[in-house]
C-alpha cells in the first residue's frame, strides 16, 4: 500500500513538471516572431512621362535641289559643301558659249538661306535642262538646318493620342549619350492604306549643326506627361488575380524575444497609371511619404513582421 502511494505521488510530480515544460516552450515560441528582411523606399511626387518609341530620318527644315535652266557646262562653283549662303547668293556659274558665239555666264542662285550640303557635279560637267523632271540633272542642294525635322511613320492606332506641339526626345548614334528635344509640328491627314501608318514630323533646334540631313534617329514621342504624380519603383507593384497591390511598411513596431524591433508589412491595393522605365504612377491607394517594399515583397503575407535593411540608397 505504501509503495502504491509513493508511485502515485511520483507520477503526479512528473505530470506537473511536464506541464510546466510545455507552458515554458509555448511561451518561448510565442515570443519568437518570424521576421523577414526587406528593402523599402518612400513614395515620392515627381514628373512622369508616357513615351512611345519610333524611328525616323532627319531632313533639313527646308531642302532645295537646284538644276540649270539653260544648257552649257559648269564653269565654276562659288561655294563649297558646308558653306552658309543667303537667299539670292550666286552658287554656280554656267558657261553657255557655243562655237563662234560668246554669251555672258549664267548663274544658279540660292532661293533660301541655308547651307550647301551637296554638290552633284564637278566643274566642267555638261548640264542640259529637260522638260521631264526624271531626266533633269541636279547641280547643288541647299538646306536650312538651323532646325531639322525628323520624319517617321507611326501606326494609326496612336492617332488619337498624338498631339501637335507635344514633346519629343531624339537620339542619334553619333551622340549616344545626348538627347535632343523637339516638338511634333505636323501629323499627316492621310493614313497609308498599305502600311496603316501616317507620317509624323518633329522639329528640333540644331544650334551647332550636329544633326545632319540623312541621319537615322530614334524618337520618343511624349503621349502624356504629369508633373506632380505619385511615383514608386515598378518592382514595388505586384499582381494577384489581375489586381495590383504593394506592401507598405507601417510605423507600428514590435519587440521580439531577442530584442529586435520590427515593423509590420501591410498589403494595400493600388491603381496604376503611367509606366516609365523603372517607375510607375500610383493613381489611388498610396500617399506621398509612405514606405513601400521593393525587395523581399514576393511571397510576403499581410501583417508579416519585417526588418528594413539599411543602406545609403534607401530612404
Amino acid at each position: 500500500m505504501r509503495k502504491s502511494v509513493i508511485l502515485i505521488i511520483f507520477l503526479a510530480i512528473l505530470t506537473v513538471l511536464g506541464l510546466r515544460s510545455v507552458r515554458s516552450n509555448n511561451d518561448r515560441s510565442q515570443g519568437e516572431v518570424r521576421i523577414s528582411t526587406v528593402r523599402a523606399v518612400r513614395v515620392i511626387r515627381g514628373e512622369i512621362k508616357d513615351r512611345m518609341s519610333c524611328v525616323g530620318n532627319i531632313a533639313g527644315q527646308e531642302m532645295v535641289t537646284l538644276m540649270s535652266k539653260i544648257p552649257g557646262k559648269i564653269d565654276r562653283f562659288l561655294v563649297r559643301e558646308g558653306d552658309k549662303v543667303k537667299k539670292g547668293d550666286v552658287l554656280v556659274l554656267i558657261d553657255r558659249d557655243i562655237e563662234g558665239m560668246k554669251y555672258e555666264k549664267a548663274s544658279i542662285k540660292s532661293p533660301i538661306d541655308g547651307m550647301v550640303i551637296k554638290k552633284f557635279l564637278d566643274e566642267g560637267s555638261q548640264v542640259e535642262p529637260s522638260v521631264s523632271p526624271m531626266l533633269r540633272v541636279p547641280v547643288v542642294m541647299i538646306a536650312n538646318i538651323d532646325r531639322v525635322k525628323v520624319l517617321m511613320n507611326v501606326s494609326e492606332k496612336y492617332l488619337g493620342r498624338l498631339k501637335e506641339k507635344a514633346e519629343a526626345e531624339v537620339k542619334v548614334d553619333a551622340y549616344p549619350d545626348e538627347v535632343f528635344f523637339g516638338k511634333i509640328t505636323r501629323i499627316a491627314p492621310l493614313v497609308d492604306l498599305a502600311t496603316r501608318t501616317l507620317e509624323v514630323e518633329v522639329k528640333v533646334f540644331n544650334k551647332d549643326y550636329r544633326l545632319k540631313p540623312g541621319m537615322f534617329a530614334r524618337v520618343n514621342l511624349i503621349l502624356e506627361k504629369k508633373e506632380n504624380a505619385l511615383i514608386v519603383p515598378i518592382k514595388a507593384v505586384l499582381s494577384e488575380n489581375s489586381r495590383k497591390f504593394v506592401f507598405v511598411v507601417c510605423p507600428v513596431r514590435k519587440e521580439t524575444s531577442n530584442g529586435v524591433n520590427s515593423s509590420i508589412a501591410h498589403k494595400k491595393k493600388v491603381e496604376t497609371g503611367i509606366y516609365q522605365k523603372d517607375s510607375v504612377e500610383i493613381i489611388e491607394g498610396l500617399n506621398a511619404g509612405e514606405k513601400v517594399i521593393i525587395e523581399g515583397n514576393y511571397g510576403l503575407k499581410d501583417g508579416t513582421n519585417v526588418l528594413i535593411e539599411t543602406k545609403e540608397n534607401i530612404q
